[in-house]
């Protein structure tokens, strides 16, 4: 055999191992490419199940809340009591706790008076007259200024303390906007939170009311004997939480006008969340 042979032998078998290396790697290549396509779509199986089973959830809440709303509106043996007890109910294969807690012991500080407001921060522990500067600027925030002088100077008290804006005499959307009221702090606001709402109708009922409220009434009752008494709809919250591999809660804020009033309720505020 000629040394030309030889090499060309050789050679061919350079590029048959060269090939076989080339397809190889290709079949690694792809064989790494499928598993990744194939975790991927196990992922997106994966995420869309557990969509699929939270708006299920939501939806089975949703249908809780709308069943405990017709029980607190109707009488005798149907009515479902606003005393936070817990209840089971089954919503297609879902099953879902609900609790009605009456929110007619809580302070609105749209509506409540100087006096309450001032007893209320008392109760949580502000000074005296901390307390009634407090909710002197609470009056302040949510109501108009009785002049435009009055209500430069309450611009101008604000911005000597640091904040750039004045009250917008406006009510409050929300309760954490009681932050941005002069004097108030995020840690004072946070303790005053579960002694208010924004959908209590009239003064807070003594009856159902928690002991800081209770204290608070007792002492706006020494500066207002007579006070504005409960008035208007009853309101409520519901919670709804499903149970199962998507556990989902609800919580519906809902004032109840009557089974015969048109419209027998309103819901006010619908949230994710205990």
């Amino acid at each position: 055999m000629s040394i030309f042979t030889k090499q060309v032998r050789r050679q061919g078998d350079a590029q048959k191992g060269f090939a076989l290396l080339v397809v190889l790697w290709s079949m690694v290549f792809l064989a790494f490419l499928m598993t990744q396509i194939l975790a991927n779509s196990r992922t997106a199986i994966s995420l869309a199940a557990n969509l699929r089973a939270a708006a299920q959830a939501r939806a089975a809440d949703d249908g809780a809340i709308n069943e405990a709303i017709f029980h607190a509106l109707s009488a005798g043996n149907a009515n479902w009591p606003a005393d936070a007890t817990p209840r089971v109910l089954t919503i297609g294969t879902i099953s879902v706790t609900v609790r009605i807690e009456t929110l007619a012991g809580l302070v609105n500080p749209n509506i409540a008076s100087g006096a309450l407001l001032a007893g209320l921060l008392h109760a949580a522990g502000e000074p005296n007259n901390t307390a009634a500067e407090l909710a002197q600027n609470i009056l302040d925030w949510r109501g108009p200024a009785p002049s435009l002088q009055a209500a430069a100077a309450l611009l101008d008290t604000y911005r000597s303390s640091g904040l750039s804006y004045g009250p917008p005499a406006a009510q409050f959307s929300d309760l954490d906007q009681l932050a941005y009221v002069m004097g108030f702090t995020a840690p004072l606001v946070a303790q005053l939170k579960p002694h208010m709402s924004l959908y209590q109708p009239g003064d807070p009922d003594p009856s159902v009311a928690d002991p800081i409220v209770r204290q608070a009434i007792a002492y706006a009752t020494t500066i207002n004997p007579t006070g504005t008494g409960y008035e208007g709809a009853p309101v409520i919250r519901i919670s709804a939480c499903a149970s199962g591999p998507a556990p989902v809660c609800r919580r519906a804020t809902v004032s109840l006008n009557g089974m015969n009033a048109l419209p027998p309720y309103q819901i006010e505020q619908l949230t994710d969340g205990q």
